[in-house]
């Protein structure tokens, strides 16, 4: 068996993506040393600027066309309006999380 100060244990992955991630932790797992290259947010894009972020906000729309639809409900709101600064807040803050998150588990 190779010490973990052999080369052939000391690997490099490109993009901390899903399979990035899956890559990382496999091989850290058996004890290979690992160096990750990551271009953007940690995590990929699915967790920065795609899937997750995207399906954030969409959320926000579906609550709001609810919330608008809520006679048919038996609920009645004088108003409603939609901050556009708060969702987005909302997102970044998952977004964060999942950074965070990412981190800890690198």
């Amino acid at each position: 068996m190779r010490g973990l100060r052999d080369p052939s244990n000391e690997n490099l992955v490109l993009g901390s993506g899903a399979a990035g991630k899956l890559l990382t932790w496999t091989l850290a797992g058996a004890g290979h040393r690992i160096a990750v290259v990551e271009r953007g947010g940690l995590g990929g894009a699915c967790a920065n600027v795609a899937c997750l972020p995207s399906k954030n906000i969409i959320h926000s729309a579906t609550v709001a066309s609810l919330a608008k639809r809520g006679a048919e409900f038996g609920l009645n709101f004088n108003s409603l309006s939609i901050e556009m600064e708060s969702v987005q807040r909302r997102k970044r803050l998952m977004v964060e999380g999942l950074q965070e998150f990412h981190l800890k588990l690198f």
